[in-house]
């Protein structure tokens, strides 16, 4: 007796090509949650560092009646090696920069504790020592630098890091071009103490396999509009200094514009943030201006703050809050943010504004997601039957102020634009 014959329906083409199409409307809408509770929790995570570095400058400030300085380059300084040998024999040592000085306060106290049982001139306004990063000593690169930096500048230091960048990461050696670790960073000074307009002293490494490299930072305090260059009656706002400027000892007293109407630090990038030519080391790098405006991943400027933060670069003011400014700042709003003695009444909304929350009572038009999913699917939909039928420098500009290091001119280490 013959049985009858069953047959199994499979899905036709065009099923399958429906149950396609919902998987892919389904995750293009939950993608961009997801981004977006990522950039939010970033930011978080971010803000949150830049906080805990600004009251850990308040501690300083209460242990030593001041707070750190921008950088400190002290008069009995010595140049080291390395600049001797290439024509920096005015720098003076020992260069160590803001976030050095307040490890204690970051819970990191045995980095410093390391740092300043090497030698404790690294801490010292007097001490005849040399740059931390060109020290009689230790092992010396070979790549014509003559970088020697101190043991455990390489430590890093995870609240000294935004999540949305990696500062340790290093960068493919390029003798040719100007590239690397920024180990000093002082704007409106020439290297030798003198300020000018348009000079901004910047000491460079190249990441050198085999040697020290020192770890990075996306956070540097703030000098000012442009360190301690001053002129009040510039065009596009006051030119004056901030909190931290070159062997600065500023008290919170002396802050006359107020704690809350002051930056003290900001994030950035350190360099290009497409194809990266810099990144700060958290040893020596302090002293960033606001005179070159703020900008995003694509534009940023070894002399700028810059966040991949969207349409923002978070500051930490010197009472600790933590603001998002945005890129588009006006000139004159973000130099009387940078100064802290400028007398200036800051206009306009320069921050982010906090994300309205809808009432819970509020009625929505629960037909306009549906609406919208239900055109993505026709859409989707329509496309699948029709597919179916067929070194170092002081940076200079035309003022012929000292160059820092001649070689790296020759280089192309690119210049801040002239400030008005």
């Amino acid at each position: 007796m013959d049985r009858p014959t069953r047959f199994r329906r499979g899905f036709t083409l065009i099923e399958l090509l429906v149950v396609i199409a919902i998987i892919a409307i389904l995750i293009g809408l939950l993608l961009p949650a997801v981004q977006k509770v990522r950039e939010a929790a970033a930011r978080s995570s971010c803000t949150n560092n830049l906080h805990q570095i600004s009251l850990a400058s308040m501690n300083y400030e209460s242990s030593n009646g001041y707070l750190p300085p921008g950088y400190l380059m002290n008069k009995n300084g010595k140049p080291g090696f390395g600049p001797s040998q290439w024509g920096g024999d005015y720098y003076k040592g020992p260069m160590t920069g803001t976030l050095a000085f307040i490890l204690p306060y970051m819970e990191q106290d045995p980095v410093y504790k390391a740092l300043s049982g090497f030698n404790a001139g690294l801490f010292s306004d007097t001490s005849a020592v040399e740059p931390w990063m060109y020290w009689t000593g230790q092992p010396r690169s070979t790549d014509g630098n003559f970088s020697a930096p101190v043991p455990f500048v390489d430590s890093k230091i995870k609240p000294y890091t935004c999540p949305l960048e990696d500062p340790n990461a290093l960068i493919p050696v390029n003798t040719s071009k100007a590239d690397g670790v920024v180990t000093t960073l002082m704007a409106g000074d020439d290297c030798t103490g003198s300020f000018n307009v348009n000079s901004a002293c910047i000491d460079y490494l190249w990441d050198s396999p085999g040697f020290v490299s020192p770890a990075g930072t996306n956070y540097l305090s703030c000098s000012g509009v442009n360190g301690n260059y001053t002129n009040a009656a510039s065009t596009n706002g006051p030119i004056l200094p901030g909190i931290y400027t070159q062997n600065s000892k500023t008290r919170i007293a002396s802050i006359g514009d107020g704690t809350s109407n002051t930056i003290a630090f900001g994030e950035t990038i350190g360099g290009s943030g497409v194809t990266r030519d810099f990144r700060m080391s958290w040893a020596g790098a302090g002293g960033m201006p606001v005179a070159y405006g703020l900008q995003g991943p694509t534009t940023g400027k070894w002399y700028t703050y810059s966040s991949r933060h969207t349409g923002i670069v978070n500051f930490a003011m010197q009472d600790g809050s933590v603001r998002g400014i945005r890129l588009t700042v006006d000139t004159r709003t973000l130099r009387a943010l940078g100064a802290m003695n400028d007398g200036q009444t800051i206009n306009g909304e320069y921050r982010v504004p906090r994300p309205i929350h809808r009432d819970r009572t509020t009625p929505r038009n629960s037909m306009n997601v549906p609406r919208r999913i239900l055109g993505v699917f026709a859409l989707v939909i329509s496309f699948a039957l029709a597919g179916c039928g067929g070194g170092s420098s002081s940076g200079s500009s035309t003022d012929g102020t000292k160059e820092a290091d001649k070689k790296a001119k020759q280089k192309g280490l690119e210049r801040p634009p002239k400030i008005e």
